[in-house]
């Protein structure tokens, strides 16, 4: 499939598919004798897991070294594929989700903080929020 193809099939310009490969990010695609990119559906779904890597956070140099070794699917299912490569892979995936999950830990304290300002907020508009925060004398002075 082309470049136009695949940036359907998988959300990207083909601006950034360009990049990708440029950059090494991303394997040398097959070309035709015309020159044009000939994608198959593991360059695909490759560029799917970078740009899901991408997605999440991921630092393009670790996204670089991720993928380094291109697409290994296929050799580790014929049983051809080293152990290191993939044992670097591990490590990068490992690293990333922890990272991942420190951030979820961020964003869920993010959560609360916001859904109680907005919980005040909601109390203060209904008119009862005053009483419910500060107390105040018949003279309009807070105590």
């Amino acid at each position: 499939m082309n470049i136009k193809e695949v940036a359907q099939r998988t959300g990207l310009s083909a601006h950034t598919i360009r990049f990708y490969e440029r950059s090494g990010l991303f394997p040398k695609i097959k070309r035709s004798k015309n020159g044009i990119r000939e994608f198959t559906d593991s360059d695909v779904n490759f560029l799917i897991f970078m740009a899901t890597l991408k997605k999440t956070g991921m630092s393009l140099e670790d996204i670089s070294e991720f993928t380094k070794d291109g697409c290994i699917l296929e050799r580790l299912e014929s049983g051809e594929m080293p152990k290191e490569p993939v044992s670097n892979r591990l490590s990068i995936l490992m690293d990333h989700r922890n990272k991942l999950i420190e951030q979820q830990h961020d964003i869920e304290l993010f959560i609360t903080a916001v859904t109680q300002k907005i919980s005040f907020y909601e109390t203060y508009i209904e008119g009862t929020g005053k009483k419910e925060t500060e107390d105040f004398q018949d003279d309009g002075k807070k105590v």
